[in-house]
C-alpha cells in the first residue's frame, strides 16, 4: 500500500539533498517534493563542526545549510529524524524506518556516510568519540569541557588531553582545534607524515612542524594498540612503545558510503553507488551524489569519489537539475579546503593518479606561500596543492583542468619567479 507519491524523493539529510532540492526548484516550481533525513536536524553544513563549532566561534544556526523557512515557502516538505529502510526500484517506491511507503518519480540516493570505527581492544570504552554529525561535535564539546575542569595539566599550561587518531584531514583539523583550545593534544599518525593521502613528502614535513609549533605531540609512523583505562579510556599504548595519557580519545579513520538501501536491487555500486557525469545511477529515474556516490569523471575518465563539501554540493545540484529535466553534466576540477589552526590549504584534482611531485614557494608556519604540483606517470598534472597563493586559484584550477604537460616546464613551475599565468600562457602557444 502506497502512503504518498511524490515527484522527487531526495533521501539524505546533507548538502548533497538541499543542493538538489535547489536545482529542483530554480526549473520545476510546483511538482511535489520531499526530503528525507535521518538526523533530527535540517540540511547543514559538516566543515564547521571540526572547527569553528568547536571553538565557540559558529552557533547550530550558522551552520544550517538554508533558512528553514525555505521548504515552507518552496513547497519542500521536510520529514527528519527517519530513515530510508528498503527500496524497489521497480516499483518506484522507498520504505520509511516508519512503516511509510513512498512513491516517486525520480529519486536521490544523497545517504552520505559513516565514520569507520576503531577495532583496537579499548574501542568500546565511553569517551572514544567519531565525529561526522553535530550530536558528535555536542559530545566532544563536553568531553574539552570535563577534561580542561577536571583534567591534569599538561607542558602547554593548560588542563586536559586528547588523543586523536588518524592523520588526515579530520585528524590533522581536530588536532589543530584542540591545540587551540589549550588542550595537551597527541596526534597518532600511521602515514610517515599527516596527510599522506593528498601531501608529499614536503608538504607532510609542513604540516608535522605546524602541529608542533600549536603544541601538538605528532607520532608518525605510529598506530594505536591498545585503549586503556579503568571504565573509560585513560591512556593509549602505540606501536612506538610509547603510552601517552588521555582525557578522551577522537578517532577519525576514515568514512564508509551508506549504501545499505541497494542491498537486494540490482543498481550498479562498488564501495560507493555508481553514477555517470549527470548523477544518473544504473536505474531508471534514480540518482545519486555527496559522499554515498562515486561520480563519473571526464577529466580523469574513471568514477570518484568526491568526499567534500565543494563536491557534494556540485554533485547535488547538477543531479537535481536532472532530475527536473535538464541537460547537465560534471565538468569541474574537483576541489576541497582544509582549515588548520590558521592556515589554509587548497587541493585541486584526483591524489590517486599521482607517481611523483614538484615543489614551489616558501614553508615557514608564519609566512607559508607554497604549491605542491602532483604529476602523473604520463608526466601531467593530476593535483594541485596550495598554501596562501593569493589570487591564483583560477590558475591552480585551469592547470589541472588542461592535464598540463610539465615536461620541458619543471623548472619554471618550481619558480616562484616565473608568474604561473605565464606558464599556462607558454603552454597554449
Amino acid at each position: 500500500m502506497i502512503d504518498v507519491h511524490v515527484r522527487y524523493l531526495l533521501v539524505g539529510g546533507g548538502v548533497a539533498s538541499s543542493a538538489a532540492a535547489r536545482a529542483v526548484r530554480r526549473i520545476d516550481g510546483e511538482s511535489s517534493m520531499l526530503l528525507v533525513g535521518q538526523e533530527v536536524a535540517g540540511p547543514y553544513h559538516r566543515p564547521p563542526l571540526s572547527k569553528g563549532y568547536l571553538l565557540g566561534k559558529q552557533s547550530r544556526q550558522d551552520l544550517f545549510a538554508m533558512d528553514p523557512a525555505w521548504f515552507a515557502e518552496n513547497k519542500v516538505t521536510l520529514r527528519t529524524g527517519r530513515r530510508a529502510a528498503h527500496l524497489d526500484p521497480g516499483r518506484h517506491l522507498v520504505t520509511l524506518d516508519s512503516g511509510e511507503a513512498v512513491a516517486f518519480d525520480r529519486l536521490l540516493l544523497a545517504t552520505g556516510s559513516s565514520p569507520r570505527r576503531l577495532t583496537v581492544p579499548g574501542a568500546d570504552l565511553p569517551n572514544v568519540h567519531y565525529l561526522r554529525t553535530l550530536g558528535d561535535a555536542d559530545r566532544i564539546h563536553n568531553a574539552v569541557e570535563k577534561a580542561k575542569l577536571d583534567g591534569p595539566g599538561h607542558t602547554g599550561g593548560g588542563r586536559g588531553r586528547v588523543v586523536v587518531i588518524g592523520g588526515g584531514l579530520l585528524g590533522v583539523e581536530l588536532a589543530g582545534t584542540f591545540a587551540q583550545l589549550d588542550l595537551g593534544v597527541d596526534l597518532v599518525v600511521p602515514a610517515p607524515h599527516p596527510w599522506a593521502k593528498y601531501a608529499g613528502e614536503t608538504t607532510g614535513r609542513f604540516l608535522t612542524r605546524l602541529l608542533e609549533s600549536r603544541g601538538v605531540r605528532v607520532h608518525a609512523a605510529t598506530t594505536a594498540l591498545r585503549l586503556e583505562g579503568d571504565g573509560r579510556v585513560q591512556r593509549v599504548a602505540l606501536s612506538n612503545g610509547t603510552t601517552v595519557p588521555s582525557d578522551f580519545v577522537v578517532a577519525a579513520v576514515g568514512v564508509e558510503p551508506h549504501n545499505e538501501l541497494l542491498r537486494g536491487t540490482s543498481i550498479a555500486a562498488e564501495k560507493a553507488i555508481l553514477a555517470d557525469a549527470a548523477g544518473r545511477t544504473s536505474a531508471e529515474d534514480i540518482f545519486a551524489a555527496g559522499d554515498c556516490a562515486a561520480i563519473f569523471d571526464p577529466l580523469f575518465g574513471k568514477y570518484r569519489r568526491l568526499a567534500h563539501w565543494d563536491s557534494a554540493s556540485a554533485t547535488g545540484a547538477i543531479a537535481g537539475a536532472n532530475m527536473a529535466g535538464a541537460d547537465e553534466s560534471y565538468r569541474a576540477v574537483s576541489r576541497f579546503v582544509s582549515v588548520v589552526t590558521n592556515v589554509s590549504l587548497s587541493v585541486w584534482g584526483e591524489h590517486r593518479a599521482v607517481e611523483r611531485r614538484l615543489f614551489r614557494g616558501a614553508l615557514a608556519p608564519e609566512a607559508a606561500n607554497f604549491v605542491e604540483f602532483g604529476i602523473a606517470a604520463d608526466g601531467r598534472i593530476a593535483q594541485v596543492l596550495a598554501v596562501g597563493n593569493v589570487g591564483t586559484d583560477a590558475t591552480l584550477a585551469e592547470l589541472v583542468r588542461r592535464r598540463l604537460n610539465v615536461a620541458g616546464r619543471e623548472e619554471s613551475l618550481k619558480d616562484p619567479a616565473v608568474p604561473l599565468e605565464t606558464v599556462l600562457a607558454e603552454a597554449a602557444i
